[in-house]
């Protein structure tokens, strides 16, 4: 028996040490020695979510990584040294990263003892998709009983619905603030008027409808017109007999083809084909920029335009001065970019601007908008214009240098000023937009107080999100298209067949036609004829005789697209016979 009993003492002793031994590694502390946790709103719709990482380790972490992938083993990360995005912890072992999508994500980390965590999970609540939002109405009296309806895809939140008079598609507008909201369904009543509609989901994602009731008139006719720029213009300059000529000859030719507008560069490089008080004469009418040509071409061809009736578009490139060259020498005397240069003031030398081998007015001056609009002015007041016409050239493509070249100088004076007035300031992209709707805004309310029958167009390059981006153009045409007081025209140049992987002609129409558009605004398609049998994204263009054909019956088929203006005479003309103008032609009489 007490042989027994030191048996079972000693294996009772013998168990106590292993246990002394095992029971330290399986307290939670050490257990876990690597701990690694996220934390997200899990309910809320969205339109992006932070995500936050909390990693605690009892030694320096080696790895700390995240997947926008379902990882089941830690080698997917270990083995493979590219895979995942790297996460940067704080001294309190904190991180985060945001998402814009739903579904799997995975967190990694390592330390230097080899300890290892890997946390997978799932996101739902990504919502980027606008609601449904449908807009009718129905006249009683004298008034529209407009019903506006709403629905999103998530059921258990409600749409937020507010409308104000007027066009306004940003509802950053101050317009918008304390306005009324409502939820899902409402009808109102409402006087003739120009209305916009806004519903907002939970996520923030909004569906604008503006909409005009009453002030019906008659369809208007699609507007045909061809381009004639100063390529069309012999540099050498004419006689009044020579212009006249010229003018005639090229008139009778859009107008043999059934075409009813003619939209001609009467300022090219900051001069003008007419007489100016702020612009030197151009080459293209005299052969010399400054000197006179001892007629006034703009109004010959305002006369020879209305006498076949066509609509005459004087065409403006407000900022270019000169095209691969910088010598302000070579301007006339009187041309105020030479002038700004040249003269003994130091104030107004970057009123003009060097930059990549040639001339720009500086957008961001107001002497320089100043001058550009008074220029219009005075087209507006002494001719029978019937509209005027902006095209692509706007800021240049700066690069990545952009916060730093170009106008920087007078941002950083504008942000200096807003910092000692304690405003906030714009970034220097959204300013530079803001100097071009200045100018623009200004353009257009000088012509309508002049004329208000005269029409104000603009027509920027098709590639939309280049003008959307950060570093070039600064063109902001979604303001335009939405707004009043802006435009009255927008014309982008979608020079590309379907062929294209980037803007593939019918994509890029149908993108630039979901932009919430002011009724009282036209929306015509540039079409680049110039392109027919060139060899040129593909083979639509020289192989494909109906390209032209079927990108005019495409931009008609959307009842959204109001008229069309081809690039450019020359084209036209050399390439008459070419199958695919002469198809183009056959739609466009249909």
């Amino acid at each position: 028996m007490r042989f027994l009993k030191r048996i079972k003492w000693t294996l009772l002793l013998v168990l106590v040490v292993l246990l002394s031994f095992a029971l330290p590694h399986l307290t939670p502390a050490n257990a876990a020695a690597l701990q690694l946790s996220v934390d997200y709103d899990k309910t809320t719709p969205s339109q992006s979510l932070e995500i936050k990482v909390s990693v605690k380790s009892s030694t320096e972490l080696t790895m700390f990584k995240y997947t926008n992938k379902r990882v089941a083993y830690s080698r997917h990360f270990t083995d493979y040294e590219k895979n995942g995005i790297v996460l940067k912890a704080n001294k309190a072992g904190e991180a985060s990263f945001t998402v814009t999508e739903n579904g799997y994500y995975s967190v990694f980390a390592l330390n230097e003892k080899g300890e290892e965590s890997l946390i997978t999970f799932k996101i739902r609540n990504i919502d980027t998709t606008a609601p449904e939002f449908t807009v009718s109405e129905e006249k009683l009296d004298d008034y529209y009983f407009v019903t506006l309806t709403a629905t999103d895809d998530t059921t258990s939140h409600s749409v937020d619905i507010r409308y104000v008079e007027g066009a306004y598609a940003s509802l950053e507008d101050a317009v918008w603030k304390d306005v009324p909201s409502f939820s899902d369904y409402v009808t109102l009543p409402l006087k003739e008027g120009k209305y916009t509609f806004a519903a907002t989901d939970a996520a923030g994602n909004s569906h604008i409808i503006i909409r005009r009731f009453g002030n019906d008139t008659e369809a208007e006719k699609e507007f045909r017109a061809v381009w004639i720029s100063y390529l069309e213009f012999k540099s050498s300059g004419y006689t009044e007999k020579e212009f006249r000529k010229h003018i005639e000859t090229m008139f009778n030719e859009v107008c043999e083809r059934n075409m009813n507008a003619v939209v001609v560069h009467v300022r090219p490089f900051g001069d003008a084909m007419y007489e100016s008080d702020y612009f030197p004469w151009s080459r293209y009418a005299s052969g010399k920029q400054g000197k006179a040509p001892g007629f006034d071409p703009l109004e010959i061809m305002v006369e020879e335009a209305h006498a076949r009736g066509l609509e005459f578009h004087a065409w403006l490139n407000p900022y270019r001065v000169t095209s691969n060259s910088t010598d302000v020498k070579t301007l006339s005397k009187d041309n105020p970019a030479r002038v700004y240069r040249t003269d003994s003031s130091k104030k107004n030398d970057r009123y003009v601007l060097t930059y990549s081998g040639s001339l720009y007015y500086n957008p961001s001056v107001k002497q320089v908008q100043n001058l550009i609009t008074n220029g219009i002015k005075e087209i507006v007041r002494n001719y029978d214009v019937d509209g005027i016409h902006f095209d692509d050239y706007f800021y240049p493509s700066l690069g990545k240098n952009f916060t730093s070249n170009f106008d920087a100088p007078e941002y950083e004076d504008y942000k200096d000023k807003q910092i000692t007035n304690n405003k906030e300031y714009l970034s220097i992209a959204d300013w530079r937009r803001e100097n071009v709707n200045t100018l623009v805004k200004s353009v257009y309310s000088s012509i309508k107080k002049i004329n208000p029958d005269v029409v104000f167009g603009i027509s920027p390059g098709g590639f939309m999100d280049a003008l959307k981006a950060d570093d070039k153009y600064y063109v902001d045409f979604e303001t335009w298209l939405g707004h009043d007081g802006y435009i009255d025209y927008l014309c982008p140049q979608l020079y590309w067949s379907n062929d294209h992987s980037v803007y593939p002609y019918n994509d890029i129409l149908d993108r630039f036609l979901a932009v919430p558009k002011n009724p009282d605004v036209k929306f015509y398609v540039g079409v680049a004829a110039y392109k027919a049998g060139l060899k040129d994204e593909g083979t639509a263009w020289y192989k494909d005789n109906n390209v032209l054909r079927n990108m005019i019956r495409y931009a008609r088929n959307t009842d959204n697209v109001d008229g069309f203006v081809l690039y450019r005479y020359n084209y036209l003309i050399s390439k008459e016979n070419n199958k695919a103008i002469v198809n183009m032609f056959k739609e466009l009489n249909k």
